[in-house]
């Protein structure tokens, strides 16, 4: 497969997966994740478990610039009646170079901390320092997204002009906590990530900035509000809209942009969709369910933060960036939103970068 070779595999299924599942397809996943991994290195960890009378066996595909998790499930007969293919991104690194140097941190509750990398600027006393805040998902310090770290990209670029930056792995995704709230989610990290920023020694206390991506500068103003040591806030492909009102404007652009979804298929999944967003909006208590992939306790946490009332009553410096080409939070909805919503504010500056998708990276048309 590392040689984009898929014959083998394909004899290996069982017949009610080859009726499923053709070489074609297979190739279509592989041709859209190899793109830009780099050379092929070697193959990784492999590992092999017993799922309900299958035999599971994960393959680690090294390559320059990510990992690829390959998973075959076999049933009794040896035969391949699953195959999931998943980017497995590298460790984040620690470097240090002639413009700035790195150092693992630890903040918070000792008994369960968040984990985090320190980027100093070199030759530069008490630098302002900037706190990355990431979006929704279980991310780690680089907000790594398939082979794209866009955290780890912002801080060595900051870094390099002279400003400090926090960048932390969530908790959430370090500890197990099924029914977690947007507290658990972004704004208790970010916070105790501007605790250690205020007592590290290392920064200036006068300078303390948070940068948050797609969820995370959607609670940038929440956490500037809860924390008056912030000194600014950027809003990176952030909206003051309600997340899940974006969520509907997402499947039903996706949906719509489907070319093997029906008119009928359509109107039954926004149907859908639309029930599940009715009944968060109606959420008067968590009860353990999930609904749009999130349990119920992170939405009804989020349903008591009004973004738009929050942001108005801020009077520190405001940047809010947007791609044109973002699919996920949308340019001609949520950056208008936005500058709408603070109009004639002079501590805020708007910054629309053409072609460019949620990553701030160039769009290729498709993502």
């Amino acid at each position: 497969m590392s040689k984009g070779e898929l014959k083998e595999t394909i004899d290996a299924l069982s017949l009610s997966t080859s009726e499923q599942l053709t070489e074609e397809d297979i190739k279509k996943v592989w041709d859209q994740i190899l793109p830009n991994l780099g050379d092929f290195i070697d193959i990784g960890d492999t590992s092999e478990e017993t799922i309900e009378n299958h035999k599971v066996v994960n393959v680690i595909l090294n390559y320059q610039n990510s990992g690829v998790r390959v998973s075959f499930t076999y049933n009794k007969d040896k035969e391949i009646e699953g195959l999931w293919i998943k980017y497995e991104p590298y460790k984040v690194e620690i470097i240090s170079n002639d413009k700035f140097e790195e150092f693992e941190i630890s903040f918070g509750d000792h008994k369960q901390p968040v984990e985090g990398i320190l980027t100093l600027p070199k030759n530069i006393h008490n630098p302002p320092v900037a706190i990355l805040v990431p979006g929704s998902g279980n991310h780690n310090a680089d907000e790594t997204i398939g082979i794209n770290r866009p955290f780890r990209d912002l801080a060595y670029g900051l870094a390099s002009h002279g400003v400090a930056v926090i960048r932390y792995h969530e908790s959430v995704s370090q500890y197990d906590k099924p029914e977690f709230t947007i507290q658990d989610d972004c704004l208790n990290d970010a916070s105790m990530a501007i605790k250690y920023a205020q007592n590290c020694g290392k920064v200036d206390t006068d300078g303390i900035y948070v940068i948050g991506h797609s969820l995370g500068a959607m609670m940038a103003a929440k956490i500037a509000a809860d924390n008056e040591e912030v000194d600014g806030i950027v809003s990176l492909a952030g909206s003051p809209r309600r997340l899940e009102d974006i969520i509907v404007d997402q499947n039903e652009i996706l949906l719509k942009a489907t070319e093997t979804v029906t008119e009928e298929m359509y109107k039954v999944q926004m149907n859908q969709i639309n029930m599940q967003v009715e009944k968060i909006k109606g959420l008067k208590e968590s009860s353990g369910e999930i609904i749009l992939g999130y349990p119920d306790s992170f939405w009804y946490s989020l349903n008591q933060i009004d973004v738009a009332d929050i942001v108005k009553n801020l009077n520190i410096p405001i940047f809010i960036a947007q791609g044109s080409k973002d699919f996920q939070i949308y340019a001609d909805i949520d950056y208008l939103a936005w500058q709408d919503l603070l109009k004639d504010r002079d501590n805020v500056v708007f910054r629309l970068y053409d072609n460019l998708n949620h990553l701030f990276m160039t769009s290729n048309g498709k993502w």
